[in-house]
């Protein structure tokens, strides 16, 4: 017997309703993620950042979009294992399973849709360890829910859209917010530079933080430049240099599909070379694929029903909400 009888790799946008869809069809799910809650890089970097191109919503900001997809897809209680990555993944043909080997252990499946975006990532750290006996308690790398920086002092470290992004997300909700870059000049896009050169953020550049210490239950952050030094004393630090990404790793499975620019090749159903292991969303390639979160949310439906018929293809069949209801996590079919 395997774990699951589907492991989705990644939970951002395209595997969180994957997820949804795929318990919807009666499937058993578990979705692994390397980060330490879902929603993928939409939500880690740039919650706030306005959505203009996902369908029904006139506009929405990526904290928005991953927590109602999170919402969406838990109401039916798929298993989720965050802080999780995956490090080889194998196909034993006598058991007709894969196993899913991880930092945390070793996970069994029936199928297996990867919905990794561009790739396993994770946040770019301060050099040396600095605060790292503070992270996640006064330091943070991936800021999710601002309401917790409510009334605080607050420095964001960081040059490009994610960092000024959060230090202007950040304004009205604290009590004051520092932003310090290690050059003079930010990388983000000009309209969002406009707004943070009338925001009452505090710029401190060009610095780059040297040390950290807490002292009386605040932070003490020393900054040093070329030519000079500089410390300031706030409740957080939010550092937000970035995600390293590795979409490589993928080939470097035991079981590793064919990887074209940067793509697994997919058919139609979005199977890839190896049988049984599907990819949706940016990761899946075929010609003519537009990368938009739209383009993954259908072609997660194409897998699932493609696993459907060769684990249950009793329940194959077309499934439309006008003829079923959720109810405490249960879905009733209308008579």
């Amino acid at each position: 017997m395997s774990d699951t009888q589907v492991a989705i790799i990644g939970a951002g946008p395209v595997g969180l309703y994957a997820a949804f869809y795929a318990r919807l069809r009666g499937l058993d799910v578990t979705v692994v993620d390397s980060l330490s809650s879902s929603g993928g890089q939409v939500a880690h970097l740039y919650p706030q950042k306005e959505l203009l191109d996902i369908p029904g919503f006139v506009s929405i900001d990526g904290q928005q979009l991953t927590q109602q997809l999170y919402q969406q897809a838990a109401q039916l209680a798929p298993h989720f294992k965050f802080n999780t990555t995956v490090t080889d993944v194998r196909y034993d043909e006598a058991d007709a399973q894969f196993t899913l080997v991880t930092d945390q252990g070793e996970l069994t499946a029936q199928k297996v849709i990867l919905a990794i975006g561009r790739g396993a990532f994770e946040p770019k750290r301060l050099p040396n360890d600095l605060g790292a006996a503070y992270e996640g308690d006064g330091v943070y790398y991936v800021a999710d829910d601002l309401q917790k920086f409510a009334g605080r002092d607050v420095l964001v470290a960081g040059g490009g859209d994610s960092a000024v992004d959060q230090a202007l997300a950040l304004e009205p909700i604290a009590n004051q917010v520092y932003l310090t870059h290690r050059r003079d000049n930010f990388r983000a896009m000009a309209y969002t530079l406009d707004q943070l050169a009338t925001s009452n953020v505090r710029m401190l550049t060009p610095f780059s933080i040297s040390e950290i210490e807490r002292v009386d239950e605040k932070l003490v952050v020393q900054l040093m430049g070329a030519d000079a030094t500089d410390s300031v004393v706030v409740d957080d630090l939010i550092v937000s240099y970035g995600f390293r990404s590795d979409a490589q790793l993928v080939e470097a499975w035991t079981s590793h599909p064919k990887i074209e620019r940067q793509h697994c090749v997919v058919a139609r159903t979005m199977e890839t070379t190896v049988p049984g292991l599907y990819a949706v969303g940016d990761i899946a390639g075929y010609p003519g694929k537009t990368d938009l979160i739209a383009t993954g949310f259908g072609e997660a439906p194409l897998a699932i029903h493609d696993i459907l018929m060769q684990l249950a293809p009793e329940n194959a069949g077309p499934l439309h909400s006008s003829g079923f209801t959720i109810k405490d996590g249960q879905i009733d079919q209308l008579k």
